[in-house]
């Protein structure tokens, strides 16, 4: 079932924070998908190693259910009282294309259903890329995806009009990975991604050569949040 809701969470702590540390075994009720990891280098492996900023995105059929996890996020992260700061923020799909495995990982598809019109307001782009396991998975591979994904971010957050990006790692093996980002408006997000620069070489890169098995980008209204991040309401920020 493709949703049509979704909540996106940032949250910072005073240090590194293993998965050892964290009570991850919390499902939001409703929801088609939760996944939660960090926001730390790439490791040996390929995986985001430990990190000071945990990120987590759920995806929801029914808004009932987002709005729920929206008034008490802490139902399913009973780790919050201990972050520095977190931000939380319900999300409306206004665009989606391509595959993704993070509501089966055995069917790769469509996350979500366009519905009604668009609210406007702040802009998050959610982009996502998986890999294929199987006698031909190169770990280097992904290793040097999710580098060049880090090199594009450092540019594509100096851009006018981003408010922050931060990316996530699912905890686990075989989920794919996401790139979570805030733009005050469309046309800053269009320029950042799409005009000559860091972001599109990596973009012109990935159709000649195929980085990864199978990539998604979703773009959303940031319809209400809760929290704080670097001080302050991203909603808002000027």
């Amino acid at each position: 079932m493709k949703c049509r809701w979704a909540t996106l969470h940032w949250v910072r702590f005073a240090g590194i924070e293993t998965p050892g540390g964290l009570d991850l075994s919390h499902q939001p009720e409703g929801a088609a998908s939760w996944k939660i990891g960090p926001d730390g280098a790439v490791g040996p492996d390929g995986n985001r190693l430990p990190s000071e900023v945990w990120c987590a995105v759920g995806m929801f059929p029914e808004r009932a259910h987002a709005d729920a996890m929206l008034e008490d996020p802490g139902a399913c992260m009973p780790f919050l009282p201990r972050a520095r700061e977190a931000w939380h923020a319900l999300l409306k799909p206004i665009a989606h294309r391509g595959d993704c495995n993070l509501l089966d990982r055995n069917a790769p598809g469509e996350l979500f259903a366009i519905e009604g019109h668009d609210p406007g307001g702040r802009l998050v782009v959610m982009t996502t890329a998986g890999f294929d396991p199987g006698p031909r998975f190169s770990v280097d591979r992904v290793i040097d995806f999710r580098r060049n994904v880090d090199a594009a971010r450092e540019r594509m957050v100096q851009a006018p009009g981003n408010i922050d990006i931060q990316v996530l790692s699912p905890h686990g093996r075989g989920d794919d990975g996401a790139t979570t980002s805030l733009w005050r408006d469309d046309a800053s997000m269009i320029a950042a991604a799409y005009r000559p620069g860091a972001h599109r070489e990596r973009v012109d890169r990935h159709m000649k050569e195929g980085m990864a098995d199978r990539t998604s980008f979703t773009r959303f209204r940031a319809m209400r949040s809760s929290g704080t991040w670097r001080g302050r309401d991203p909603l808002v920020a000027t």
